[in-house]
């Protein structure tokens, strides 16, 4: 059974983190509840809010929060984060938001994300626990009404001890209506995640690469354990190829705002994302086109280094 948390009993340096991303026609909000243990086992907890152009963090002590490992939810102050929904309660200098939003049903991976990676040494580890669902619900954000109606959601989380060195990571849901694929009409829902990270294992180095895209109630998926290559990463395109399978992005130009990010269980390090931006995805089998999307609610972040 995978768990929803690992924390419990970690005696040095540890991270856990949940992404839960909301998107509206109009509007992204990105809520990250994280706890994180130093090399000395001392505990802090925080929520990283991405919204409006611009990040917060917000620290909270250890006894301010709760995690279950059996299901999901996550207490953080007098915020909550559960697979119905969130609930959040914050007011800070610049920042006020109070509401409640709703999750439809999530959409989990059919199978584990990492695959037989999940029994590697790796400083990190990724689990995708909704690659979509449907959003009902208002928040009073800074005193303006923000309606996630029909809204689309996805839901992640991270732990070990550390980031990858290097890493890019893109994400985007394309509702029914939203597509830009040559003039055809609307497709039903879709989404994609796509994922490449730098892991060193002595003196060698693996580019590990992983996709999912769901579309037409099915899932696709090419990763690094199941024979994917990244053949082109720059200029702002990405191709992935795995057997008869080519999965293609186009990214935007970086207009990101800064994150805190966990080295060795301290949230010391800085990446960047860009919350909301637009992204093109392309699968292909053969000559056979099985998904061409643009969306504008896509999510792009790259950290520095090499990939």
């Amino acid at each position: 059974m995978e768990l929803y948390y690992h924390g419990a009993g970690k005696t040095r340096s540890f991270f856990e983190g949940w992404y839960f991303k909301h998107c509206s026609d109009e509007h992204t909000l990105i809520l990250i509840p994280a706890l994180h243990q130093d090399g000395t086992g001392r505990k802090t907890a925080s929520l990283q809010v991405i919204a409006d152009g611009r990040s917060f963090f917000i620290p909270f002590e250890e006894k301010d929060m709760e995690a279950c490992p059996k299901r999901l939810y996550i207490r953080l102050g007098q915020n909550y984060f559960t697979s119905k929904g969130c609930r959040v309660h914050l007011d800070i200098p610049g920042l006020s938001i109070r509401g409640h939003i709703h999750y439809g049903p999530l959409t989990p991976p059919r199978r584990s994300f990492m695959g037989p990676f999940r029994h590697l040494p790796l400083p990190c580890f990724h689990r995708v626990l909704s690659l979509s669902h449907p959003l009902k619900g208002r928040i009073l954000f800074n005193q303006k009404v923000w309606d996630f109606r029909q809204g689309q959601g996805y839901i992640e989380t991270d732990w070990g001890h550390s980031f990858p060195s290097a890493y890019l990571w893109a994400q985007c849901s394309f509702p029914a209506g939203d597509s830009a694929s040559k003039g055809k009409a609307s497709s039903p829902a879709g989404s994609v995640m796509f994922t490449a990270a730098g892991l060193e294992f002595g003196r060698r180095r693996l580019i590990a690469c992983s996709s999912l895209i769901a579309h037409g109630g099915r899932q696709y998926r090419l990763s690094t354990y199941q024979g994917a290559r990244l053949t082109r990463c720059g200029g702002r395109r990405i191709t992935l190829r795995q057997g008869d399978y080519t999965l293609q992005l186009i990214l935007p130009q970086d207009d990101a705002v800064a994150l805190k990010a966990p080295d060795e269980g301290s949230m010391k390090r800085t990446v960047y994302e860009n919350p909301r931006c637009l992204m093109r995805c392309a699968l292909t089998k053969g000559s056979q086109l099985l998904f061409d999307e643009t969306g504008n609610s896509a999510s792009y972040e790259r950290a520095a280094g090499r990939i």
